[in-house]
């Protein structure tokens, strides 16, 4: 009677907790989402907008941005985001992109539930590494206070970097609550003089893996970075389907391959033929990256197929989150699963495939509010 009891209990509190994330939470964060969108619509859009010569008149952009905002129910930031002023994209197109406000805080909260398990970038290496997905071996995790070996050993701050010497290069980032790159340092121990007391007193938690060589098909296009693979991925009913796979390019001068850092961002086809252009944050279209001489048209990836089949086979070991994007390299000896994210950049996907709410957005519906479990 007891546990029949507290079982009913638990349950109620559950669904509770679930109408306050699903309801209450998402109008709140999205009043939080404002201030930034403004902020990117001052420094980057609009700026952007002005600079292009080839933008539909005034008249045109005011008739757009009634008819997008009345088929989203929202301020229409992203209109300017995906160069809906250019004159060759119809006002019909304009309304295909998804706008950041609908997916964030309308459809994900009812879509992706208990993140925490991939969110929790220490959490998530083990979950993968228990079903033998290959991704680069952890060497220490920790917080502000201690470190912890792979081998369970607690160490302190200080010595956690001897532990790692002797490794080559090794990345260091936040465990937690970071995206779009923020924190992710790559250092050599013992050479560059990094302080991890300083680094987890400002991100907290923190894990360190060893960094992994890419495949010569990536090192011809940018040697300066991990350029890695988003691919993502939707799981209905066991099932996982590749929806969108994008090739992440870093930028001139960045060590990783975030657009923040100036990176590029290209469509993947299935057979691993790359589209003919990159985009960068500002929609700028390149034929190839700008340290190299080889074109993105004609280039394939080896390996795709097996990337794919990675995504979805790891998106099957995270039931109650069923839309992931997925960030993989491809190393000499194959795939390698660098993270997951349970807020893939909407922004990466409609850059590289266009306007995606016609075909996305039903997907997402038919696996809004299931059941707790």
């Amino acid at each position: 009677m007891t546990r029949t009891a507290n079982r009913g209990f638990n349950h109620r509190q559950a669904m509770s907790e679930e109408w306050f994330r699903t309801r209450v939470l998402p109008r709140i964060s999205g009043l939080r989402f404002l201030p930034y969108q403004v902020r990117q619509m001052s420094r980057e859009h609009l700026p952007t907008m002005l600079r292009d010569n080839g933008r539909k008149s005034v008249a045109r952009i005011a008739g757009d941005l009634v008819m997008v905002s009345a088929r989203w129910r929202c301020l229409p930031f992203h209109y300017f985001r995906y160069g809906g002023y250019r004159r060759e994209v119809s006002a019909e197109r304009a309304c295909a992109y998804l706008p950041e406000t609908a997916l964030f805080h309308r459809l994900l909260p009812r879509v992706n539930r208990d993140t925490i398990d991939l969110d929790d970038k220490v959490v998530c290496k083990k979950i993968l590494a228990a079903a033998g997905i290959p991704q680069p071996p952890l060497i220490a995790s920790g917080n502000g206070r201690a470190g912890v070996t792979s081998d369970g050993d607690e160490v302190s701050l200080e010595a956690v970097l001897d532990h790692a010497s002797g490794s080559g290069r090794v990345v260091v980032k936040p465990s937690r609550y970071s995206s779009g790159g923020s924190g992710v340092v790559i250092v050599r121990p013992g050479e560059d003089g990094f302080d991890l007391v300083a680094y987890a007193e400002r991100w907290g938690t923190w894990l360190i893996e060893y960094h992994v060589p890419q495949h010569h098909d990536l090192d011809v296009l940018n040697p300066y970075a991990l350029n890695t693979f988003r691919v993502i991925t939707l799981l209905t009913e066991g099932t996982a389907k590749v929806l969108y796979t994008m090739l992440k390019l870093g930028g001139v001068d960045s060590t990783t391959d975030n657009s923040a850092d100036g990176g590029l961002q290209i469509r993947v086809h299935p057979d691993g033929a790359l589209d003919r252009h990159g985009y960068d944050r500002y929609l700028n279209a390149q034929t190839r990256h700008q340290v190299s001489t080889v074109p993105f048209a004609g280039h394939k990836i080896a390996h795709i197929g097996e990337v794919r089949e990675l995504a979805a086979r790891c998106a099957r070991l995270f039931p109650q989150v069923p839309f992931i994007g997925w960030d993989i390299a491809v190393t000499p000896g194959g795939p390698v699963v660098i993270e997951g994210n349970s807020s893939p950049s909407l922004a990466h996907i409609q850059r590289t495939h266009g306007g995606v709410a016609p075909d996305l957005v039903p997907a997402l519906r038919a696996v809004m509010d299931r059941p707790i479990i």
